[in-house]
């Protein structure tokens, strides 16, 4: 497996880990979170990523350009 897909594989697994941490922290908060759609999941974990503060700067540079779709997909495919 050449270098450059490593490191993507890398990437993606650290960020599926944060927006997975993410995801807990909100369920805490959020009664009725299990009952969502894995949108409307999406949309919240956006939301929580871009609320200033809530990421440390490391995560922030992690999931930079992460949007609600791609959040929805990695969603879909932990699911499995």
């Amino acid at each position: 497996m050449p270098m450059q897909e490593k490191k993507s594989e890398l990437k993606s697994a650290k960020q599926e880990r944060v927006v997975l941490d993410i995801m807990s922290k909100l369920s805490e908060t959020h009664p009725s979170f299990y009952y969502l759609s894995t949108i409307e999941i999406a949309v919240e974990i956006e939301k929580y990523i871009q609320a200033s503060g809530q990421l440390s700067a490391e995560q922030s540079k992690l999931l930079a350009g992460l949007d609600r779709h791609g959040i929805q997909m990695m969603l879909s495919l932990h699911s499995n």
